[in-house]
């Protein structure tokens, strides 16, 4: 069990990384009785880095909504993105994001 944690901890390193452009929100909200997510497409920047604050837009009637991003984890050819909401779980607020590549951090965090 414990063997897996340093091959975890490297997967979640990643500082930044390039989109195709495109990704699934999912929000997930916590009642008394259940827990309830909402899958949304939305548009992504070409370049999300941790620390960046990315406006999204999603749903028929549009709703604006600010994702700070804590936590990029490579997953295959993909990676799910995780917001300050999200506590750092993969079943809390999320973007999933089917292709992305690991790129440097930019200098300056202008999102």
């Amino acid at each position: 069990m414990f063997a897996a944690l340093p091959r975890a901890a490297a997967a979640d390193g990643v500082d930044a990384v390039t989109t195709p452009g495109s990704g699934e929100l999912t929000m997930c909200r916590s009642w008394v009785v259940y827990d309830s997510c909402d899958a949304h497409k939305v548009v992504l920047p070409e370049r999300i880095a941790v620390g960046d604050k990315i406006k999204l837009t999603y749903g028929s009637n549009p709703k604006s909504y600010v994702f700070h991003v804590v936590q990029i984890r490579r997953e295959d050819k993909g990676c799910t993105i995780l917001s300050a909401a999200s506590g750092g779980r993969e079943d809390g607020e999320k973007l999933a994001v089917a292709q992305c590549q690991e790129t440097a951090k930019p200098a300056s965090q202008g999102r």
